[in-house]
């Protein structure tokens, strides 16, 4: 990875935009557009920026003919305010909906939210929403009093999935939109879409916090408990346990080829091939990625294009590192609130997070800086 040059500002200060929120970030969400990113907010408020900058890095990136070297100019501007929607009183879940904008629950109401933060009330189920997730074509699924809901990409109701399971704590759609994840009662039950599901697979695997399908389907990344992950292979339904992390590994992400999964939890990024376990293997392969620290990782993603993987730390330190390497590029120094809710954007060009201290950031990157 390309390092670049500058007289009077960092790296964080010359790719990013920040802004100061007032709350702490509790998760991150790009459109499907590419157009804008919602960051949720603990005091229940959305806030909204668009993915176009005003003064894009590439347009204050210079290179020296004599040297090569690559300088960039600092921001001659100040970064434009966001848009600000309040949802509810608690920080809202949230995901996005259709070709553009989000959906954002409040208690019992699903809410559509633009991009340039018009809100209406898609429905009312009437008791808490436990969780939402983004669905096919657009859509999103939804859990609400022990039942599953499906919305499309325009907020009409697809099908409705009666007695799943009580308070639901973690749930995912598979890739290819056939099947859904639920956790639910210390199960993970694996359900068809539609409103007669076929009979559903179900793994006793006690408290869940995340659940996170490979790209091919064939994996189900299931953080459970405090210290440990569980592989489920779907087609056998062969479970693999991977116990003794240092913390809950409530941030799972797989590479777009499936062949490695990266978490959170430890003291470093923690990247496992899966690949060997189609064999006779009992556990994947650890690959050593970035650097050792005495502090959490809490929120990792791969990139979706590229062999590298970003994390964010209990100290406030954002790196990407390459799959298996310890050399990594520091984004963010340390010394600030904790990072959450860490995204790649769909084309690998910016990464959006925010922090427990009440900042919401989007990193942009020139395409020459990871070669």
């Amino acid at each position: 990875m390309d390092t670049m040059e500058a007289e009077t500002a960092t790296l964080y200060e010359l790719l990013g935009r920040h802004w100061t929120v007032g709350t702490a970030v509790t998760n991150t969400v790009f459109d499907l557009a590419g157009q804008g990113v919602a960051f949720a907010l603990a005091d229940g408020a959305l806030a909204i920026a668009p993915l176009t900058d005003v003064e894009p890095v590439q347009d204050r990136c210079r290179v020296a003919l004599d040297e090569g070297r690559t300088t960039i100019s600092p921001r001659r501007k100040p970064v434009p305010p966001l848009t600000k929607v309040i949802i509810s009183d608690a920080a809202p879940h949230l995901t996005a909906l259709g070709t553009s904008g989000f959906v954002a629950a409040d208690h019992g109401r699903l809410l559509r939210v633009s991009a340039s933060g018009v809100t209406r009330v898609v429905a009312n189920h009437g008791a808490p929403i436990d969780l939402i997730a983004p669905g096919s074509a657009g859509g999103v699924l939804t859990a609400s009093g022990g039942s599953i809901m499906f919305y499309d990409s325009n907020g009409e109701v697809v099908w409705l999935q009666e007695r799943v399971g009580g308070h639901a704590s973690a749930m995912a759609v598979s890739p290819d939109g056939r099947r859904f994840a639920i956790a639910a009662d210390g199960l993970v039950l694996v359900r068809s879409f539609g409103p007669r599901p076929e009979p559903s697979a179900s793994f006793e695997l006690g408290s869940v916090s995340a659940l996170s399908w490979s790209p091919d389907g064939s994996w189900l990344a299931v953080s459970a408990g405090k210290t440990g992950i569980v592989l489920v292979r779907l087609a056998d339904a062969r479970t693999v346990r991977i116990p003794t992390y240092p913390a809950k590994a409530a941030s799972l992400s797989w590479s777009a080829d499936s062949r490695v999964l990266v978490t959170s939890g430890a003291y470093r990024m923690i990247a496992w091939d899966v690949s060997g376990l189609d064999g006779d293997t009992d556990q994947p392969t650890n690959l050593p990625t970035g650097r050792a620290r005495f502090v959490l990782v809490e929120t990792v993603d791969i990139h979706p294009e590229r062999h590298l993987v970003a994390a964010g730390y209990a100290d406030g330190m954002v790196a990407v590192a390459r799959i298996g390497q310890s050399d990594e590029l520091v984004v963010r120094s340390p010394g600030r609130g904790a990072v959450h809710g860490l995204r790649w954007s769909s084309d690998g060009q910016h990464l959006a997070f925010g922090t427990s201290d009440g900042e919401a950031a989007i990193v942009t990157f020139p395409p020459y800086i990871f070669k």
